[in-house]
């Protein structure tokens, strides 16, 4: 029986791919080249992040690129989560389990959306700036006594698959965020879902 849910964000309860290569290509013209298209974002962009700057601009540090990106973020438009993903925490937090949710987003950016589209109440932890999320799964599994067997992380990129099985618990994967179904699929997911029914379905299964 799962237990508790670590909730990747962008891409997974968060629609903010539009927002994010908004802010991408202000920062593509801040350095000088053209921005990218959205369609060549969706296919290049990877975490850990730097990978994928550092693709465009080698030289790029992280600590430039975190400055970049933080202006750049406050100038685009804010981002929606997916529909029926209120409905979905209301129902996992009605039935005590214990929710925390990841993003490699600021911190103060990542409490503002919270706080806006009133979904604080239902995590247990808020965790931004998050760039090793094995370790940040290790650590949250430490502080809070959950066990790995009772703990579920949902999560929409390769990244979040791998990082989920280094740290030894079960990883569902969903195809409307950043990577494709089919990259998903090749990373061997526990779980992968199409749409939110299905996401209600496996998960109300599980806990």
């Amino acid at each position: 029986m799962i237990k508790n849910i670590i909730f990747d964000r962008s891409g997974t309860l968060s629609n903010d791919i539009r927002p994010v290569h908004e802010a991408t290509c202000i920062v593509f013209r801040e350095l000088g080249k053209e921005p990218i298209s959205i369609e060549e974002f969706k296919r290049e962009f990877t975490l850990a992040y730097m990978n994928f700057w550092n693709k465009y601009f080698p030289d790029l540090t992280k600590k430039k690129q975190d400055r970049l990106f933080l202006e750049a973020i406050h100038k685009v438009s804010e981002p929606e989560p997916f529909p029926g993903i209120e409905v979905l925490l209301e129902k996992l937090y009605n039935k005590k389990i214990n929710m925390v949710i990841f993003s490699s987003h600021p911190q103060k950016k990542l409490d503002k959306e919270m706080l806006d589209n009133n979904f604080t109440q239902y995590f247990k932890e808020i965790l931004g700036s998050t760039h090793d999320k094995t370790k940040c799964i290790m650590k949250v599994l430490k502080r809070n006594n959950f066990k790995r067997n009772e703990t579920l992380y949902v999560g929409d990129m390769v990244h979040d698959i791998k990082t989920s099985k280094k740290a030894g618990i079960k990883i569902l994967a969903v195809s409307w965020g950043y990577d494709s179904k089919e990259k998903l699929s090749q990373a061997n997911p526990d779980y992968l879902i199409e749409n939110l029914d299905e996401l209600n379905n496996i998960l109300f299964k599980l806990v």
